[in-house]
């Protein structure tokens, strides 16, 4: 659709001047019956709608973050360099503004009527970030609205932004993706209200259309899920100090009025150090400010959220008048469909921490890497992690609008895919763990859903991709090395523990040729099978690629078989005995991961399709220092970026591992899509007598459990009534109907 489908002949309208943040007030007369009112919205920005002093949607951060438009050298970074203007400003991109829509009729009245808007930078006016860097979209945030009424005899009203807006400074002085500051004094509580007078307002300054394709919003917005109670651990003359008891995202609500022009100030962090301060290392300059007006009793932040566990409330007031009993949730309006227990309080820790993590990294649309530092949708995490996302999560809308910023952020003319979607020029990553997204979401979300026209809009953008890749091939192997970059755009497995990590072009060309796999599958799925055996060669010459460079013959090890070096070359097939011999070997020695983003799911994956259950789920029990048991000690309730020292505490790619507990360790596999045919084959470990586990599909809910009991293994299975399923246990297969099974086996 485009922006006359949506708005007609409305306008964009922002403040005249400099003024970023502006109140918005349209006035209007509607007389009669109305039979329905529809307002369309779109925010170049975050916005608050108001009707007639009432508040049309807790829906937070109106609208989703996508990529409005192509930035310019002027609203980027001071230091934003020749070198990105290679890689980013020749680039022809897609642009997408997302479009939501409200029924308002129970908000209009008979006669005088008038609509409001709050509006914020959000993504598109960014403020500087905890590095003094700033990514605009554009220097003014900005607003667009239409109002069709319906009325009872069948007249259509049209009320739209135009000229005939008024606007104001609104009370917010700071208010990007990044930071909040208000000045409570300047607030306008009435300013919707239809007889309110708007004195000293001016006229709105109007401005077209985005060049971009203009969508319907059906992504799950953010809202505040619950409510966290914080506990006062520390009191000073000028701050207290809060804990959550958890990591999380959102916002400290502080209660207490204050004295006019007392300014309060919140700062937020992950972690405090052992005097109780807030530890600066992981602050990442999360704070926000309110001047008092001396009657609001609460203050909080409305158009951005912090990552953070612990938080500091100090003023230039009275200290003892303030005080926070309850913390705002959010993130996007998702739910846990999936439960997993075990006799493991690691393993379970692993699932309880991974699912926090990931829900704390769904904002506006995007899967995060972090929700307090970039907050930025990275492919490389996002892709690692949408299968398990798209099972465990009800999100199948939320990958939707996702799957659109992975679109916008390909390259027309040379197929390149950006490291982030939406693109926030300048980011790191790599051709094959990152960009490769392009082919594996699109997969992902058909093996979920069963999309077969999602994955026919993708296809020639996956083989424009591969044209890219096949141009980029250096020796053989995926090396970025014709399109301008630095060091941040050629990432293999990203931060591991040791140092040195292993060859980046050793890494992605392996990820590169999994990836491949699934356009053979893609392919087929669509009737492409001309293209097949072209995709099979380049699958051939990359693994020869790999051998020629990277194998050893008398040793049988990729890499010097070191941080899982050899489990890339198994998981497309290369090696040979000593190969997967020397791979187990080298972890039941060390007992725990020493790898990176991609690594350390490559590991679990390939030691259970190997049939060595008990060497993957010993790195996921192991008490080693580097381990999953070591943040589970330390408190940790999320995952983190590093397996040491780590900047992020709340980074969700290590929980990758996840996906195999569903699809290995209780064996739910599905033979097509949609979960209409599965498998169900355990992977029994001597390091988990008992499990069970459940994940609700396009077909339905599909739940496995198992115990060892009295010399017997019982296994209580649900199938789904849409599905076939079949049983593997021991090499043997039987026959399970929809509904409950149980079947028993003597232990050996």
């Amino acid at each position: 659709m485009n922006f006359q489908d949506f708005f007609k002949s409305a306008k964009y309208v922002r403040a005249e001047g400099e003024h970023q943040f502006p109140y918005i007030r349209k006035e209007f007369s509607c007389d009669g019956e109305i039979k329905r009112a529809t307002l369309y919205v779109s925010v170049l920005g975050f916005c608050e709608l108001y009707a007639n002093g009432k508040k049309i949607t807790d829906d937070l951060f109106v609208t989703p973050y996508m990529q409005y438009n192509m930035q310019k050298p002027e609203d980027m970074e001071p230091n934003f360099t020749a070198r990105h203007m290679d890689e980013y400003f020749n680039d022809e991109l897609g642009f997408t503004v997302p479009v939501s829509e409200f029924d308002v009729k129970e908000f209009l009245l008979n006669g005088k009527n008038a609509l409001g808007i709050i509006v914020a930078g959000g993504w598109y006016f960014t403020d500087l970030d905890k590095y003094n860097q700033y990514r605009h979209y554009g220097r003014f945030p900005k607003a667009c609205f239409r109002l069709e009424i319906e009325k009872a005899d069948g007249e259509i009203i049209d009320i739209i932004s135009d000229e005939s807006c008024l606007c104001k400074d609104s009370f917010l002085s700071r208010a990007g993706i990044y930071h909040e500051e208000q000045d409570e004094r300047l607030e306008i509580v009435d300013f919707s209200m239809p007889d309110y007078k708007p004195e000293g307002w001016k006229k709105a300054e109007v401005h077209d259309a985005l060049d971009a394709k203009y969508i319907l919003n059906e992504c799950p917005p953010d809202r505040i899920i619950k409510y966290i109670t914080p506990v006062l651990i520390k009191e000073t003359e000028n701050e207290k100090i809060y804990d959550c008891k958890e990591n999380t995202t959102g916002f400290p609500i502080v209660i207490g009025k204050g004295k006019e022009g007392d300014v309060i100030t919140l700062k937020h962090s992950e972690d405090i150090t052992e005097d109780g301060a807030l530890d600066e290392a992981h602050y990442y300059s999360q704070f926000s400010t309110f001047v008092a007006n001396g009657k609001k009793e609460e203050h909080h932040i409305r158009f951005t959220w912090h990552g953070f566990r612990y938080f500091s409330v100090s003023t230039t007031g009275d200290l003892s008048e303030l005080n926070c009993e309850k913390v705002a949730f959010i993130h996007a309006d998702m739910k846990n469909t999936s439960t997993f227990e075990c006799d493991n309080d690691t393993v379970n820790f692993i699932y309880d921490a991974y699912i926090r993590t990931q829900l704390e990294n769904c904002h506006c649309g995007v899967p995060s890497d972090c929700p307090q530092i970039e907050r930025k949708g990275y492919t490389g995490d996002g892709q690692l992690l949408a299968p398990l996302g798209m099972m465990l999560f009800n999100s199948k809308s939320f990958y939707k609008k996702w799957l659109c910023d992975i679109s916008d952020a390909q390259d027309r003319k040379s197929g390149f895919v950006h490291h982030t979607a939406p693109i926030f020029a300048g980011c790191g990553g790599g051709l094959g763990g990152w960009s490769v997204a392009i082919i594996t979401v699109p997969y992902a979300y058909y093996k979920a859903y069963g999309d077969i026209e999602l994955l026919r809009e993708f296809y020639p953008k996956m083989k424009k991709y591969m044209s890219f890749m096949e141009d980029e091939t250096l020796n053989g192997l995926i090396e970025i090395h014709k399109r301008p970059t630095t060091d941040w755009g050629r990432l293999g497995d990203w931060n591991g523990p040791r140092k040195p990590l292993l060859p980046q072009n050793f890494v992605n060309s392996c990820l590169y040729a999994e990836a491949l796999y699934k356009v053979i599958e893609i392919a087929n799925a669509l009737g492409e099978t001309g293209d097949i055996p072209a995709i099979e060669e380049k699958i051939a010459s990359l693994k020869s690629a790999i051998d020629a460079n990277f194998f050893d013959s008398e040793t049988g090890d990729y890499c010097n078989n070191e941080q899982a070096s050899n489990a890339f070359a198994i998981n497309i097939g290369l090696g040979d005995e000593r190969t997967k011999e020397n791979l187990k070997n080298r972890y039941e020695e060390t007992k725990c991961f020493d790898t990176g983003i991609f690594g350390t799911a490559k590991l679990p994956k390939v030691f259970f399709e190997l049939g060595y259950a008990d060497t993957a789920m010993l790195l996921y029990t192991t008490k080693e220092p580097i381990s999953f048991y070591t943040w589970q000690k330390e408190g940790a309730t999320t995952l983190r970026e590093a397996w040491q020292n780590a900047r992020s505490l709340n980074h969700p790619m290590f929980g990758s591992v996840v996906l195999y507990l569903f699809e290995n360790l209780l064996g739910i596999k599905q033979k097509d899509t949609e979960y209409k045919n599965i498998v169900i084959k355990p992977c029994l470990t001597s390091l988990i007598n008992e499990a069970k586990g459940s994940i609700d599909t396009a077909s339905g809910v599909i739940s496995v459990s198992f115990k060892r009991t009295s010399g017997k293994i019982i296994f209580d299975v649900v199938i789904p009534a849409k599905s076939d399923a079949e049983f593997i246990f021991e090499d043997k297969k039987y026959a399970l109907t929809a509904g409950a099974n149980r079947l028993e086996f003597a232990q050996r």
